[in-house]
């Protein structure tokens, strides 16, 4: 009988060092091979991403086989997942010519990101950098076989992992250069990849769909038991680590956070953990201190920033917006650069993210959160429900100059919307969001500032915002023409130089609330109703719409928007008079 060499017989230095002459010697064989025929590098042409789906294959990320120690590997697999899909994902492949997985990829090796991750090597499963890429190799080997595409290059891996396709003879393993994956088509075909929070997912779109038989086998190969070097037992192993240093790594929870909303900044108290990472634009220190980022953190060690871009925003946004005929575009320009700023910060081992709604769309189009699970704290309504908000507004006053030109592109709008579906909590306290993600929000409480004990009394109507037609000015003014009402306004822009002709206004002081009897506010859009918290904490009257992300309460009525005659009808009888 013949025995099959121990793990230290296998994993000696001598073997070790055999083993990367022999790999570089393939290497440069490889390399000869390509200099005379080199597969062809496709590109995104946009021409089938709307065909039908012709195949697809889906494998889990997560190894549930894994032990507290050793998972970490799995988790910086994904990782390398990640920056791997970004080179294949979209790319069209012309008839008949050779896709080749490497020829995509490039030399995992310099300095594109790849982590530490599992290879399989002569039956063991080690740590090595960018392990992990053959589950992206197996998945589109499958979903090629499932196609009908002729396979001109494949490799088995030496080992069968529970789970994987190779247990269905369905795997195909990769080496740079010289294991590679090839395979063509008679018909144009489109890859798509995608990770979700627990799945690897590939399928190919094509117009047609290759005719011929298709290797049907399903038999199920003998998995081998996990045998990588944080669990394999062999501590004779040289490549083994030293058990006694080694220490268990566990998920993390890290929170990629703009600026700061009380109500989030205590719901994160009440979850977090001295183990969770913080990615803040700015964190407080001597040189910088500002409310608008400090957020309350529990470990201080944790926290990651990316300034550079955060400072370029704040200056920008101040300087430049003055003359953008846009302000909306030049923020969201700026918020990308943020968050793809604070997106490279994100821990390897961390698998669920808690990111602030702007920042959203960027980090979801960077792909790190793939294989993660993520919640959104919400700051405003989703874009496509702005846009529909703002349409239907400006329908109604198509004279509004403002009412046009808060638009994101429908690319970014996908993005979002795709980034919500899959986020697993909606988390906010406007009322408004809760109901259109009820599903699956997570309703907070407005923090209301502290109340100084008095009642207010006056005559007077306070319109606490600026003259827009988004903050309902135009139904404002149209109150106060009707009903003869004199109108405190908090906001200093306006729609145009003359919008009040004809309506007795002022602007608000210091204290917006003096000689104030009723706040009337019927917005379509509005994502921090501050003063409102704070008229009622005076026990002041307010009317006001959905669209201002409170509830109906004893002080608090609300009021459809759009809806002129029942706002008028509620305003006089709270003024007491009749139209």
């Amino acid at each position: 009988m013949v025995t099959l060499p121990s793990l230290t017989e296998r994993h000696n230095l001598i073997g070790e060092t055999k083993f990367h002459f022999k790999s570089f010697l393939h290497i440069v064989h490889r390399q000869l091979l390509n200099a005379f025929f080199h597969a062809p590098k496709f590109h995104d042409g946009g021409l089938l991403k709307n065909q039908p789906v012709i195949s697809s294959s889906e494998s889990n990320l997560w190894n549930p086989d894994d032990n507290p120690e050793n998972w970490i590997l799995t988790a910086g697999k994904i990782e390398n997942l990640r920056i791997a899909i970004k080179c294949l994902n979209g790319i069209e492949i012309s008839p008949n010519k050779i896709f080749s997985f490497w020829r995509h990829i490039g030399n995992p090796n310099l300095g594109k990101g790849y982590v530490v991750g599992r290879e399989v090597r002569e039956g063991c499963i080690i740590p090595t950098i960018a392990g992990g890429l053959c589950q992206l190799s197996n998945a589109l080997y499958d979903a090629a076989l499932k196609a009908g595409f002729e396979i001109i290059e494949r490799h088995k891996h030496t080992k069968v992992i529970k789970g994987s396709l190779a247990e269905q003879d369905r795997d195909a393993t990769v080496k740079w250069n010289y294991v590679d994956l090839r395979f063509k088509s008679s018909i144009p075909f489109r890859i798509e990849i995608e990770i979700s929070a627990d799945k690897l997912i590939v399928q190919f779109r094509s117009p047609g769909k290759v005719t011929g038989t298709e290797n049907k086998s399903k038999a199920i190969l003998a998995f081998s038991k996990l045998n990588d070097c944080y669990s394999c037992g062999n501590f004779a192993c040289f490549k083994h680590p030293d058990r006694s240093l080694s220490k268990p790594e566990r998920a993390i929870t890290t929170f990629i956070l703009d600026e700061r909303w009380e109500e989030y900044d205590n719901y994160i108290q009440t979850i977090g953990t001295d183990k969770d990472f913080f990615i803040l634009p700015f964190h407080q220190n001597r040189l910088f201190s500002s409310k608008r980022y400090y957020w309350t953190i529990k470990n201080e060690g944790n926290v990651a920033t990316s300034s550079l871009p955060a400072l370029q925003r704040m200056v920008a946004s101040r300087v430049f917006s003055k003359f953008r005929a846009n302000p909306f575009s030049l923020g969201l320009a700026l918020d990308k650069r943020v968050a793809i700023g604070l997106s490279k910060h994100i821990p390897v081992e961390s698998t669920h993210i808690i990111v602030s709604q702007n920042l959203l769309a960027f980090i979801w189009e960077t792909g790190v959160l793939g294989g993660r699970t993520f919640d959104v704290l919400m700051s405003r309504l989703p874009m496509e429900k702005l846009h529909e908000r703002l349409d239907m507004a400006y329908a109604k006053y198509p004279e509004s100059k403002t009412l046009n030109d808060f638009r994101a592109s429908q690319h970014l709008i996908d993005l979002e919307n795709t980034a919500l579906t899959r986020s697993r909590h909606i988390i906010t306290p406007h009322q408004e969001i809760t109901d259109i993600f009820n599903n699956k929000s997570i309703k907070l409480d407005w923090s209301k500032p502290k109340g100084n004990g008095r009642k207010l009394i006056g005559k007077k109507i306070l319109f606490p915002a600026s003259a827009l037609g988004r903050k309902g000015a135009y139904e404002v003014r149209q109150l106060a023409k009707e009903l003869d009402l004199q109108i405190v306004i908090s906001g200093r822009a306006e729609e145009n130089l003359d919008f009040w002709n004809g309506v007795q206004t002022e602007m608000a002081g210091v204290d917006p609330f003096e000689n104030i009897g009723l706040v009337v506010y019927p917005t379509y859009i509005e994502h921090q109703p501050r003063l409102l918290l704070k008229a009622i904490t005076y026990g002041l009257p307010i009317v006001t719409t959905t669209a201002c992300g409170l509830s109906p309460s004893e002080n608090v009525t609300i009021v459809p928007m759009g809806d002129f005659d029942t706002l008028k009808r509620v305003v006089a009888e709270k003024i007491g008079t009749r139209p």
